[in-house]
């Protein structure tokens, strides 16, 4: 029995904007916090006096750069949905990094709290969005 092609026809639901949205709102907050308070955030997580390293300046301006593209995203998760591939990479990756050259493989609570918050919260539904957008362009090709 076939079905016609307008009754499995996957869509973007309004739900997978708005995760995308408040995605780019965080990350927007979260990348001008820390850019701009390096420091501060760098003694925090790391629980150290240490001087900050230069490199979580840069952190702070990729996440800035993550916020634009899902703020891209939201408008355009069909024609975008590698940017959404790209952010659930750098949500694995980004810990990974973090826990070697950072905090020298030290695990404190705040580090935890820091990459449950900022990173492992976010794999599943950007996940999700990124196998549904997918899913979505390719139907859209046929």
């Amino acid at each position: 029995m076939d079905t016609p092609p307008d009754a499995i026809r996957p869509e973007v639901y309004p739900w997978m904007r708005g995760v995308l949205l408040l995605a780019a709102i965080y990350n927007l907050a979260w990348g001008i916090f820390i850019y701009n308070f390096s420091d501060s955030f760098y003694h925090w997580v790391t629980q150290t006096n240490d001087t900050t390293p230069e490199v979580i300046e840069y952190q702070g301006l990729g996440i800035l750069l993550f916020a634009l593209l899902y703020f891209v995203s939201a408008l355009y998760p069909k024609k975008f949905w590698y940017f959404i591939i790209i952010g659930v990479l750098s949500k694995i990756i980004g810990p990974i990094w973090f826990y070697f050259d950072i905090m020298d493989q030290q695990v404190t609570k705040r580090f935890l709290f820091h990459i449950i918050m900022n990173d492992i919260a976010w794999v599943i539904p950007l996940a999700v969005i990124a196998y549904k957008a997918s899913q979505i362009k390719m139907h859209a090709n046929q």
